[in-house]
């Protein structure tokens, strides 16, 4: 089944002309978000658009909640997938030529695809990335359009024979995954690198701070490898076991992670109704 597209107030058939001097295709100025779909419900829309919105705000792109919205109803409304994958696109829009953004309207773009079967849980493997996370950088603190580093490190990742990459940032500590937070069990404690690591504020790393004791601190590479866990968290794969890193096998206490993943199912289920496990079977 093909995606539904919804871009500037019109649901879109066929191919989707681009404006040429829009600036989230000529400088990757704009945000995302990227958001399960189960029962016909986008899961943690309100999260999502919180986090969006903040970003806007910082880049200075106007936008309204209840447009975005209004966009993504209508999208789901259109498609033909009762479970998939929503994505929001926001980009500063068409101006004046050159970096200063003065005179552009924002683009707004929503599209639904189908989900992909055995997407939830699904082990993996990491390789620690040469590229760095710039902590000291707002942008990395935001889902922008500009994800050159992230294909950059998966790529490394792909050519180790490994599933992504492992972000350390510029103090060398521990941050994130190409697309999802970082989460160890060390000693029964559950933990995460903060914010001020360099990291994208992630919905499903903010559910599960919510739901568990776990605590933000600074994370040492040393640090994978004496855990008796480590897993990924992010709004699509939920929680995703590490079962290796640079070639070298982790711990990984499966039961104990099943659990994390049983409770972010059960905040699923109470949003939509379906237990996302299903959908993931199909």
């Amino acid at each position: 089944m093909s995606a539904t597209v919804w871009f500037k107030g019109t649901l879109v058939n066929g191919t989707l002309a681009v404006d040429p001097g829009d600036r989230g295709f000529l400088l990757g100025d704009g945000l995302f978000e990227t958001i399960a779909v189960f029962n016909g419900s986008p899961i943690w829309l309100t999260e999502h658009l919180d986090r969006m919105l903040a970003g806007a705000a910082l880049l200075g792109i106007p936008a309204d909640r209840a447009s975005i919205a209004a966009a993504v109803a209508e999208t789901l409304r259109a498609g033909a997938h009762r479970h998939g994958i929503l994505r929001i696109t926001l980009t500063r829009g068409a101006g004046v030529r050159g970096l200063a953004a003065n005179g552009a309207e924002p683009s707004l773009l929503v599209t639904a695809n189908p989900w992909v079967k055995g997407t939830l849980f699904a082990p993996a493997t990491l390789f620690t990335s040469t590229i760095r996370r710039n902590e000291t950088s707002p942008v990395s603190r935001l889902k922008t359009l500009s994800y050159m580093d992230n294909i950059l490190a998966v790529r490394e990742a792909a050519a180790a024979q490994c599933d992504d990459a492992l972000f350390l940032n510029t103090r060398g500590e521990v941050a994130a995954t190409t697309i999802a937070n970082i989460f160890i069990r060390r000693g029964g404690r559950l933990a995460t690198p903060p914010l001020s690591a360099g990291i994208l504020p992630g919905i499903a790393r903010q559910k599960l701070l919510s739901l568990t004791q776990a605590v933000e601190r600074e994370i040492a590479p040393s640090e994978l490898h004496d855990a008796e866990a480590v897993f990924l968290t992010n709004s699509l794969r939920l929680v995703r076991p590490v079962h290796a890193l640079d070639g070298r096998a982790l711990r990984h206490d499966d039961a104990a992670l099943a659990r994390y993943f049983e409770h972010l199912c059960t905040e699923i289920v109470r949003e939509s109704g379906l237990d996302p496990r299903e959908a993931d079977a199909l």
